[in-house]
């Protein structure tokens, strides 16, 4: 009923041009990203590639809406297709490749066994970072919204996998694959528990369309401008009604996967990944 009456609220709220973004000085000090904020709204966009860095400032940026109470609506845009391999790696966490690559044949003989240990060790730097990403995304007050006018590949599904809602465009296309995903989620970590959800549901490629059905594109518009007309709408809302919007939103397993989430970063989880891998 609450939802019936939010939606209903939101029809009949006379459609606005959307005003100019303003910078605020702390949106100032990103690299990778293009953090703007004006009148309630926090919108960060992705640039064309994702680095380990990428995903440091998203966390900060989401850090800076939840910590700010003029924020009602945070809107995540740009570049989504963060794919495995080339210019687009995801994490840029492969330093041990490049050091592998300069090595002779005899040397990787003598090093064979440190090979294993340094793939451990570049497994457990991701997903402690993918583990953070996730949980801060989950845990994060305000209405996070994703909006996919491209390609949504690899690390991009999975950070869309975690948000309230998913908007796209009728041209844009969703990517599962795990073949996409840095090595890391070989030992099977819990941040990719979403991601699996949907290429189970998906396929290895879906259009907007069959995303919609599946249910994890809220709603396809036919231009960027109907989305942030949208985006207007919710913005006119009083910050509570957002709020119980967030809580209808909320899926059973959301609080499982955060409890689990927090459960591998303890001590004692990272010594069981730890034998389990030895034992194979």
């Amino acid at each position: 009923m609450l939802m019936a009456l939010v939606l209903y609220h939101l029809a009949t709220v006379s459609i606005a041009q959307s005003p100019a973004m303003a910078t605020d000085e702390s949106c100032k000090h990103f690299r990778e990203l293009v953090v703007e904020q004006r009148c309630g709204l926090l919108h960060i966009r992705f640039q064309r590639h994702w680095q380990r860095r990428t995903l440091y400032e998203l966390m900060r940026a989401l850090d800076l809406a939840s910590a700010d109470a003029a924020v009602k609506v945070v809107v995540l845009s740009g570049e989504f297709s963060a794919a495995c391999g080339g210019e687009t790696e995801p994490l840029a966490l492969k330093q041990g490749l490049q050091k592998r690559s300069r090595r002779t044949a005899a040397q990787e003989e003598a090093v064979g066994s440190g090979d294993a240990e340094e793939q451990y060790i570049h497994e457990k730097a991701a997903n402690f970072v993918m583990r953070s990403l996730a949980k801060k995304l989950l845990v994060q007050r305000k209405l996070l919204v994703a909006f996919v006018e491209r390609q949504c590949v690899g690390l991009g599904l999975s950070v869309c996998s975690l948000c309230d809602l998913v908007f796209a465009t009728e041209s844009s296309a969703f990517v599962p694959a795990f073949s996409h995903l840095d090595p890391c989620t070989k030992v099977g970590p819990g941040w990719t528990v979403p991601h699996v959800h949907w290429l189970l549901r998906l396929g290895d490629q879906a259009s907007s369309s069959t995303a919609l059905q599946c249910g994890l594109v809220a709603s396809v518009v036919r231009e960027p401008q109907e989305f942030w007309h949208r985006v207007d709408q919710y913005l006119r809302l009083p910050f509570a009604s957002l709020l119980a919007t967030k809580r209808l939103l909320f899926r059973p397993w959301q609080d499982s996967l955060l409890a689990e989430l927090r459960e591998e970063g303890t001590p004692l989880a990272a010594q069981r990944r730890r034998l389990a891998r030895s034992s194979l």
